[in-house]
């Protein structure tokens, strides 16, 4: 039976005693049913994980020793910013958790002008909580031990106001492009990879983001759901440049 891998959201150390409490105290309890003398692997996303027995189980809190920590090598030579116009219900779950499989490194939720869900800045920092859990079970069932960085939403204007990194290549998903991936050159720094919602993005909206350096490719010829496109988008990503396939790494 292998052994439970459990994100915790506070720093760790080897060697260390930790006390968890709340949700995590119960889904050890209650849904794995462990008991004291169990093992499990922690981690808290900075890129160790640690094998760790339990102590003690009380009704609302369990007590644990942490043994040394050790660094896995999972995450991808290529640095991939996923930036995804937000779709109704489970489709940016969706994303969001086979994107966080795949090896993005970051993801910044797109609010445009065809997005069907609107969000207020309540009802944004529940969303952007409910897409970190997804984003944290993702990790923890893939063997990541780096959580990727989910930004609050933005719409697409506020973040093509940003400043771009240097070395970035910028890529536009359009059903209408001509050019491919196959015929692009290996990128020397990070990707932006850029979805759009349901509707897709507006013709002001892509004039803009061509006039931001982002170049559009198709990646097949049929059109794609908006979940669809953002998952086999950063498949092909990975798969030409990243880790994804058995790709050797660079100096290996």
């Amino acid at each position: 039976m292998s052994i439970p891998r459990l994100f915790v959201d506070q720093a760790l150390a080897a060697n260390s005693e930790v006390t968890l409490r709340g949700d995590a105290a119960r889904y050890i309890g209650r849904v794995l049913r462990a008991r004291p003398g169990d093992l499990l692997t922690l981690f808290d996303g900075r890129g160790e994980e640690f094998s760790t027995r339990i102590q003690q189980i009380d009704k609302n809190c369990i007590e644990l020793r942490l043994g040394e920590g050790s660094r896995r090598d999972t995450e991808s030579p290529l640095a991939v910013r996923l930036l995804q116009g937000i779709s109704r219900g489970d489709r940016m779950d969706f994303v969001v958790q086979k994107s966080t499989e795949l090896g993005v490194h970051r993801i910044t939720p797109l609010q445009t002008e065809f997005s069907v869900v609107r969000l207020n800045a309540q009802r944004a920092a529940k969303r952007l909580q409910h897409w970190q859990g997804i984003c944290a079970s993702a990790c923890e069932q893939c063997g990541r031990n780096v959580l990727p960085v989910i930004d609050g939403a933005l719409t697409l204007s506020d973040f093509l106001s940003l400043k771009c990194p240097t070395e970035t290549t910028r890529l536009m998903l359009s059903p209408e492009a001509t050019e491919t991936m196959e015929s692009l050159k290996k990128p020397t720094g990070s990707v932006e990879l850029l979805i759009g919602p349901e509707g897709g993005f507006s013709e002001q909206e892509s004039t803009l983001a061509r006039q931001h350096g982002f170049l559009p490719i198709a990646i097949g010829p049929r059109v794609l759901r908006t979940e669809t496109a953002a998952v086999a988008a950063v498949a092909l990503v990975q798969a030409f440049w990243g880790d994804l396939g058995g790709v050797p790494r660079p100096g290996s």
